[in-house]
């Protein structure tokens, strides 16, 4: 999926932008800012919910699902 409509989508759900963090499972990751100054300065509102991409499906992830991708984070 073209980065434009993850970001896009990202907007509908009241952030900036996305950055991509990497594969989990089938999906690709991408991690949602609020700033404009990209991933490097996280907003702590709650659980680190991320975006997930298998092909051209796109949707939020659940709570348990953004916590089984913290580890991509680290990589």
């Amino acid at each position: 999926m073209e980065l434009a409509k993850i970001r896009a989508f990202a907007a509908e759900n009241g952030y900036a932008g996305a950055e991509y963090l990497g594969k989990w499972k089938e999906f690709d990751v991408y991690e949602p800012f609020f700033e404009e100054t990209g991933a490097e300065t996280p907003a702590f509102v709650g659980s680190p919910l991320v975006i997930l991409v298998q092909g051209e499906n796109i949707r939020m992830s659940t709570v348990e699902e953004a916590y089984q991708t913290l580890d991509i984070r680290t990589d």
